[in-house]
């Protein structure tokens, strides 16, 4: 895949690939309620996620299925004992969790102009939502539907970090409106699902970003990601 290339604006032309490709360092093991992914070294990690929130460091990641009318008062807490249970690490560890089919991740991976990075995302919109509606109220939300995981080789400021969830999120968002994805609440345009998650994690070893935002070829290649990924997820489904 190219982008297209609009040279008054100096857009750098992204290509992405399906799969892992050169990511041999990243490791992902299916199971029927678990997506388990592993990096080599630990990662610098920036996560919105149930388990391992806010900054942390570590090599497992987890996207776990649980079914739409899951419900606890105390996920965080349900989901480590979940792990304990399936024998897996439990602790410094992030969890995302999804109501969307493990087998309907997307995973791509873009390497070009000095970055590396891999995608993993799940996405479904049952629980799509506007989050500017001016009639939108607090309701009841099952468990995240759009989960992303992003894995960069090189090291990130925290700027560039938080310019990626930037960059993801304007990405979701233009992307569920180009397929006319509507919160059934409002009727109007959805900017996202009710509980979506990001994860962002980064080797910290090669080259340095000091910035990831909408003009630099890390931040073009990581909403592009996301572009692809709920294309392929999103367009199966509707």
């Amino acid at each position: 895949m190219r982008c297209t290339i609009n040279k008054k604006r100096d857009h750098i032309p992204v290509r992405i690939e399906k799969g892992i490709g050169p990511f041999s360092h990243l490791k992902i093991e299916e199971r029927p309620e678990l997506l388990i992914i592993k990096t080599e070294t630990s990662y610098k990690t920036y996560s919105s996620g149930v388990l391992g929130t806010g900054i942390t460091e570590t090599d497992t990641f987890y996207n776990r299925f649980v079914h739409k009318d899951y419900y606890s008062d105390t996920p965080s807490l349900e989901y480590e004992q979940y792990l304990m249970k399936e024998n897996v690490r439990h602790e410094q560890i992030v969890g995302l969790m999804t109501a969307v089919w493990l087998k309907e991740r997307a995973i791509y991976c873009y390497e070009g102009y000095g970055v590396r990075v891999a995608s993993v995302i799940t996405a479904g919109v049952g629980n799509a939502v506007d989050i500017t509606a001016d009639e939108a109220v607090p309701f009841y939300s099952s468990p995240g539907t759009i989960n992303m995981f992003f894995f960069v080789e090189g090291t990130l400021t925290d700027a560039a970090f938080l310019q990626l969830f930037i960059a993801a999120t304007e990405a979701k968002t233009k992307t569920l409106s180009q397929l006319g994805v509507i919160d059934p609440a409002t009727k109007t345009i959805a900017t996202g699902t009710s509980t979506d998650s990001i994860s962002v994690a980064a080797s910290q070893q090669g080259p340095l970003y000091e910035y990831a935002g909408s003009m630099t070829a890390l931040g073009q290649a990581v909403a592009k990601l996301v572009k692809i990924s709920l294309e392929q997820a999103l367009k199966e489904k509707r």
